[in-house]
């Protein structure tokens, strides 16, 4: 008999004739298979459960994307009647991913054998967070689940939208940047050696600029492990900081919004994002203190996430919203202005929407714009630094020739 406890997904016809389902932990599947027929269950389907995470490394993802597929799926099948069953089953063979269709089953299975909706999200903190399970609960207590849902699959695409575009503002300049850095150092290791041979031969002293190249060249190939230890080192000792060091993640996040250009980028991110989670869960219902508790997990900055829990703390002492948002000095004008236009027109929800609208559009052209921009940048850098070390090679060859 195996050590290991294994977790099985069933379903399965009780006593009485009607279809259950559930979880089983036991040492190997036969024992599993004993143990519902000893409470009179005849078994149609049983599984193992398989182990899966969202987190890097880990066995098949459940990305942001799949989630979302998921939401969309679920609202469009209980918007035609479709029992949530019947629509998990449809789901669920749908499915590519092996880990999603893991858990769709074991979501199946858990709503089979009694459990709510908004509990067995809970049970995966790692890939549902509290604003989700909150809003689900929400819509389950309410009757509204299937509204809820499409209000959710709504927000999840402006969210995906949202990041993708901020994204690509801060991956292109870095991957090309990363890209120039890598030719130059084959040229300095590969390249730049072969030249140094040619100009031992010359007797004459070299440029003070090809002197430079070659130092450097002979450093790069001589100690490339030594650069290659310090960059793989210092990228994992600030993961490791930033997970471990809420000061050094709060200093982070500062700076990252004081950068030139990529600084009013996050900023208006965050605000799009904050303003369009407080709108969606207002039009679901929820109150707004709790709907700012579960905020503050989907705000991608600390600074910004410390402000919502103050904001939180003031409203719950009774403090208008607005007035809040503006003693935390994070929010522009304008916002807080139309934030106490909708709180004094009874329109919260519609003029966060309105706000969100905006800033997303704003990050959208930023964008653009900054794309644009980027394009020559980027290809003066590169002609400086492969120009550059070309020039310091050809130096000596144009200094000999000078000669004659």
């Amino acid at each position: 008999m195996a050590d290991k406890i294994q977790t099985f997904l069933w379903t399965g016809i009780d006593k009485k004739g009607k279809r259950v389902g559930g979880k089983n932990r036991a040492p190997e599947l036969k024992d599993a298979q004993a143990e519902l027929a000893k409470q009179g269950i005849t078994i149609i389907s049983i599984q193992q459960k398989k182990d899966f995470n969202i987190s890097i490394g880990g066995p098949p993802k459940i990305k942001s994307k799949s989630i979302l597929l998921f939401t969309r799926y679920l609202s469009t099948m209980l918007f035609a009647g479709l029992p949530i069953l019947q629509a998990l089953d449809i789901i669920a063979q749908d499915q590519d991913n092996v880990a999603m269709q893991s858990f769709v089953v074991e979501l199946r299975n858990n709503i089979a054998s009694g459990k709510t909706l908004a509990e067995s999200f809970a049970e995966h903190p790692e890939i549902f967070g509290d604003l989700y399970c909150s809003l689900i609960k929400a819509g389950e207590k309410s009757g509204t689940l299937d509204k809820i849902l499409k209000r959710l699959a709504n927000y999840l695409e402006r969210s995906e939208s949202l990041r993708g575009k901020i994204k690509k503002a801060l991956v292109y300049p870095a991957a090309i940047i990363t890209i120039s850095l890598l030719v130059s150092s084959i040229m300095l290791i590969f390249v730049v050696p072969k030249f140094q041979e040619m100009f031992k031969s010359f007797g004459a002293e070299l440029p003070l600029f090809t002197r430079m190249v070659v130092h450097l060249s002979n450093f790069m190939t001589h100690y490339w492990w030594l650069l290659l230890i310090i960059i793989v080192g210092g990228i994992w000792g600030l993961k490791v900081a930033i997970r471990k060091s809420a000061k050094f993640r709060y200093a982070l996040d500062s700076m990252s919004l004081r950068i030139y250009i990529i600084g009013p980028i996050l900023k208006k991110g965050i605000i799009a994002r904050y303003t369009r989670t407080l709108s969606t869960t207002l039009e679901s219902g929820m109150p707004i203190n709790e709907a700012m508790d579960s905020m503050k997990n989907v705000m991608g900055n600390i600074i910004y996430a410390n402000a919502v829990e103050t904001i939180r703390q003031d409203v719950v002492s009774g403090h208008q919203f607005s007035t809040s948002m503006a003693a935390t000095n994070l929010f522009p004008n304008m916002v807080v202005q139309m934030i106490s236009v909708g709180e004094a027109s009874g329109s919260l929800a519609e003029m966060l929407n309105k706000v969100a609208d905006y800033y997303e559009e704003e990050v959208n052209n930023i964008v653009d714009g900054l794309s644009s921009l980027l394009e020559p940048l980027i290809m003066v850098l590169l002609g400086v630094i492969i120009g550059g070390l070309v020039i310091a090679m050809y130096l000596p060859i144009f200094k000999m020739g000078s000669l004659f």
